[in-house]
């Protein structure tokens, strides 16, 4: 039998008894509440964080296939800026190799009637005033500096 609080017998324990059976109750269901407040809490604390995670984790997916896509496109232009040279290089080739002096001179003579300045004639030629070409006093008299000689260049 419980005890009063002057450690004598509880003699209405039994009218007590209900009274803590419902406190009791109350007590499992407020825990039993904030359980399940406590799980929801929890529930939505992870759906928050997945959520975050998908996000940064989409972001740096988009940016390394953007970067991807990026570093593919330069490769091709670069490959198309080859071939283009290439090309290019080729006709110039072609063009420099199709050109014959003689059938030029042949076509200004016939076509044109155009002729080759004889020996006794004089040809001018326009050089403009700012066409200058700059010559050292060691260049013209053919002096080497010290390191010149030692460096091997001649």
């Amino acid at each position: 039998m419980p005890y009063n609080n002057n450690l004598a017998y509880d003699l209405d324990f039994e009218a007590n008894a209900d009274k803590i059976e419902k406190k009791v109750k109350e007590q499992q269901k407020e825990n039993k509440a904030k359980a399940k407040a406590e799980r929801a809490r929890i529930r939505r604390t992870v759906i928050c964080c997945l959520a975050i995670f998908a996000l940064c984790a989409g972001f740096m997916i988009s940016r390394n296939v953007t970067a991807y896509e990026s570093k593919r496109n330069v490769a091709k232009l670069q490959k198309e800026l080859n071939s283009l040279r290439e090309y290019s290089s080729q006709k110039a080739f072609e063009l420099d190799k199709s050109i014959d002096r003689e059938e030029i001179e042949r076509e200004a003579k016939t076509r044109l009637n155009m002729v080759r300045p004889e020996k006794y004639q004089t040809v001018y030629v326009n050089v403009k005033q700012d066409d200058v070409t700059e010559v050292t006093v060691s260049e013209a008299e053919g002096i080497k500096s010290f390191f010149d000689i030692f460096s091997g260049k001649r």
